[in-house]
């Protein structure tokens, strides 16, 4: 494996392991996961990790999302899928001969050890596993299948990050270890037995798990830790509260008092340290420590500051500590600090920081769009604009599609633009590029008219462009500055209130552009920005953000509620000054009170047991669901806003649905008093989808992202085309058709072929290979940096094994037979046509980014004829 990224690891299903060791599975059911590098890693390796050929197994992660059956559910599980051939839950997924035969196995395989079986939840099987562990047991045999060596390893359960926790995962590691590990990663603190933090340890002792792209140096001591600063603001909201029975509620609150932390989660890092690959900002961790630190000129300020007694010159931390200003390379907060939740001294954190020669991971920086000047808004956001507006909106979007089919050259910038190691986008450049009559080809046109309709669907699920890009949140850069000099951060001259937006600064927009922004989750008009961008001397004097940050005034305003419940640790809205969208924000932010969370915190204390720890992360997993649930049945409650304006509880639904949603992202640092997955359900029902029916965008949107409510797909059969909303005018627009006229030409005009100089057994094996990777995962969507990973080593392998054993660079002739049977060009093959390999032909994409990856000289050319010189 390529160890820039990191090191692998096998990942489990509980299910699997615990079948295995009743005696019930013919094996363990693994893929491949990722240990990214990190500060973890980076000690593990210095401890006794044993690492070979890039793999190790000292570390597994486990997922718990599967139950173990009963022997009756085991056996009826299998007899359906042999006498219907397709599943249960997917009935148009038809299984092959080959893995009916399969399922034929299995099913005797249950018959025969049906005194085995033992039902467990997947719940039950967490906590057995949390409590005693697991033990693995890894065989090597020979080749005859004679068993070589065995050995078993036992693991404990290790942590998990608060993403693996919703996925309903956890990383294990092997006794020799477990008690060095699990020390350093909760800097050695030792929980008491009773009212134990449990849910705090859970979240932030994976802190330093984090995967990271570089580090930085810097001395604790260096670092100016400050108390966070309040700044309050009064105004009408609509306040989500909770009644004698849990239900939630949503009331209007006049002159209400609304707090922002202004600094809560972000630092403000000095330039000479920033480092030269970094953008505007980089995110930092490390021992039960994560901010964003902004690039700052802060020894510039403390020199204008204090002038002639700068060397001199100090000031006081939280602790009372006092530190020359000529020192400070870094200031943040309390709130960036999640050690001081676990009473640890300032002290103690600066040793255990020492104790790793001081190294911060840098998890990322600031990335401009891929898409240059644009970027995709959700349909969420999409879904709260005002209908009339939407004309405007798609307009810019509607005109790029044109584009797209109508000039080339467009077509092919975004071709490149979107290129990624899997869709083979860059065969079609090269080709294009090399011949620009190719364009003409069949081939090409197929694969143009193909990819405009996926990008066409793309867009109606609401991923429609606008100048504009997802910034970075930034909370008062320079009231922080002031603050850290002992001045009241409410004295920042950078900001000043305005009745009806809120003020930023900017350099990707204009000095005096009005704005407008949404931070995901988004999931209401309630949660619109209407910014206005003020150029402020004072952010050119002391920082260097960038085009990729946004500063917003946190002093006397209601962003951070507004943007539900957003802080400055790296969250990220997209903003755009498109003007029907800036409209309606404004519109919004008039109109549209802003929501306030005010549902109790969930007052349960947890004694020390492993058994609590796996109780509190099933619930976890569990919340996952709730966080898509309540987005999407936010967006029919707003479609059915807009349908039906005169009924208020569709409105007062829209603002408690985003608020359940915030509880259910916030549940693995703090747990709330309401059964969330309840009150969706309770909501759901009393929308009476079945009656109104869903909006006529919606089966794009399944089709997109696969939208469950449960475990069941939403009913688009009910499709109610009388609805109003935003997203359902994006979906009926009429996109304009284009038909060229010139002629098609056939790709034997384009093909020169070259003689075959090699076994054609061989070249038939080739195919095969190629054929069955085309049946494999790496045309998946990625939907992890892990993943990523996994699915271009997956692919690298797999070019290496036609490399080595198959395809030399110098077998031309070998191309050539390959793009002539899959194609099916000259006579001989066409006469062959039913002998080809049905999944090479239908995969000409796949064979030709292959081919051109082994040698890309070579495919090109195989399609050199006719080229004019």
């Amino acid at each position: 494996m390529n160890t820039e990224y990191g090191i692998k690891i096998k990942s489990f299903e509980a299910k699997s392991l615990y079948e295995y060791n009743l005696g019930i599975n013919f094996k363990y059911e693994w893929n491949y996961a990722v240990l990214t590098n990190s500060l973890l890693l980076d000690f593990l390796k210095e401890n006794g990790l044993k690492v070979e050929r890039g793999e190790t197994k000292d570390i597994i992660c486990i997922k718990f999302n599967q139950d173990s059956r009963s022997y009756d559910k085991e056996k009826e599980h299998w007899e359906y899928l042999i006498n219907n051939g397709h599943s249960k839950k997917n009935p148009s997924k038809i299984y092959t001969e080959e893995q009916i035969e399969y399922f034929k196995d299995r099913l005797q395989n249950t018959i025969i050890k049906k005194d085995l079986f033992s039902e467990k939840k997947k719940e039950d099987i967490r906590i057995d596993f949390y409590n005693n562990g697991v033990d693995i047991r890894y065989i090597t045999r020979k080749k005859n299948g004679e068993i070589k060596s065995e050995k078993t390893i036992h693991y404990n359960m290790f942590f998990r990050s608060t993403g693996k926790a919703k996925a309903g995962e956890c990383m294990f590691i092997c006794d020799r270890l477990f008690k060095k590990a699990q020390d350093f990663i909760r800097m050695g603190l030792k929980m008491p037995s009773e009212n134990a933090p449990l849910v705090e340890m859970g979240a932030y002792s994976s802190l330093i798990s984090s995967t990271i792209v570089g580090k930085i140096k810097i001395d604790p001591k260096n670092i100016l830790i400050i108390n966070d600063f309040d700044s309050l603001f009064k105004t009408n909201v609509i306040s989500i509260e909770t009644d004698e029975n849990k239900k939630c509620h949503a009331l209007l609150k006049k002159d209400y008092e609304l707090k922002n932390t202004m600094f809560d989660g972000q630092g403000l890092i000095d330039e000479s340290i920033f480092p030269s690959w970094g953008e505007g900002y980089v995110l930092l961790r490390h021992h039960m420590t994560k901010m964003a630190c902004f690039k700052t000129k802060i020894q510039k300020f403390f020199k204008d500051y204090y002038g002639d007694n700068y060397l001199t010159a100090q000031v006081e931390d939280m602790f009372g500590n006092k530190h020359y200003v000529r020192d400070i390379v870094l200031i943040t907060t309390d709130n960036a600090c999640k050690w001081l939740k676990f009473n640890v001294s300032y002290d103690y954190w600066c040793d255990r920081v020492r104790e790793n020669n001081c190294m911060f991971g840098v998890v990322k920086t600031a990335h401009k769009s891929k898409m240059g000047d644009v970027q995709r808004m959700s349909y969420q956001m999409v879904n709260s604009l005002d209908y009339d507006k939407m004309p405007q909106v798609v307009e810019e979007t509607i005109k790029y599609i044109t584009q797209l089919k109508t000039d080339n050259d467009v077509f092919i910038e975004y071709l490149k633009r979107n290129s990624n190691f899997s869709n083979g986008f860059n065969v079609l450049v090269a080709l294009y590029e090399n011949n620009n009559e190719f364009y003409r080809s069949k081939y090409f046109r197929e694969r143009k008219s193909r990819i405009i309709q996926d990008y066409v669907k793309l867009v109606k699920s609401g991923k429609i462009i606008q100048n504009g890009d997802n910034l970075v949140f930034c909370g008062s850069p320079y009231a922080m500055l002031l603050h850290s000099v002992g001045e009241n951060p409410e004295s920042d001259p950078t900001f000043n209130s305005e009745e009806d937006a809120i003020q930023c600064f900017t350099t990707r927009f204009a000095n005096g552009e009005y704005l407008a922004g949404f931070r995901s989750p988004h999931n209401s008009r309630n949660n619109i920005l209407h910014l206005h961008n003020i150029w402020s001397k004072e952010f050119f004097e002391y920082f260097d953000l960038g085009n990729q940050i946004i500063a917003l005034n946190t002093c006397h305003t209601d962003i951070q509620d507004r943007a539900n419940g957003c802080d400055f640790d790296s969250d990220m809205g997209f903003v755009t000054n498109n003007p029907p969208i800036v409209q309606s924000a404004y519109n919004a932010y008039q109109n549209d009170l802003t929501i306030v969370n005010n549902i109790p915190k969930d007052g349960k204390k947890y004694n020390n047991t492993l058994t609590n720890f796996a109780v509190i992360d099933n619930g976890l997993a569990q919340a996952q669901e709730a966080i898509g649930n309540s987005s999407n049945i936010a967006q029919i409650a707003q479609t059915y806003m807009y349908s039906f304006p005169n009924e208020q509880k569709y409105i007062d639904y829209v603002c408690i649905l985003a608020v359940l949603a915030q509880c259910a992202i916030d549940n693995a640092k703090r747990s709330f008093d309401v059964n969330i997955n309840s009150e969706i359900e309770r909501i759901s029902k009393d929308m009476h989808i079945k009656k109104n029916g869903y909006p006529i965008f919606w089966k794009s949107i399944q089709d997109s992202k696969r939208i469950k409510n449960g475990n069941k797909l939403f009913d688009t059969n009910k499709i109610n085309k009388s609805l109003i909303c935003p997203m359902n005018y994006l979906y009926s627009v009429k996109i304009p058709s284009f038909r060229s006229s010139e002629s098609t030409l056939y790709m034997d005009y384009f093909f020169k072929p070259y003689k075959l100089d090699m076994d054609r057994r061989k070249s038939k094996k080739v195919e095969d290979l190629i054929a069955k990777y085309s049946l494999m995962s790496f045309y998946r969507d990625k939907e992890t940096e892990e993943d990523y990973i996994l699915f271009t080593e997956e692919y690298e392998n797999f070019l290496n094994e036609l490399k080595t054993i198959y395809i030399s660079n110098s077998y031309i002739g070998l191309t050539s037979w390959l793009i002539d049977r899959a194609f099916c060009i000259t006579t001989a093959q066409k006469q062959n046509v039913e002998t080809i390999n049905n999944l090479t032909s239908k995969n000409k994409s796949l064979l030709l980014k292959v081919l051109y990856d082994i040698n890309s000289q070579n495919v090109i050319k195989c399609f050199s004829k006719n080229i004019e010189n």
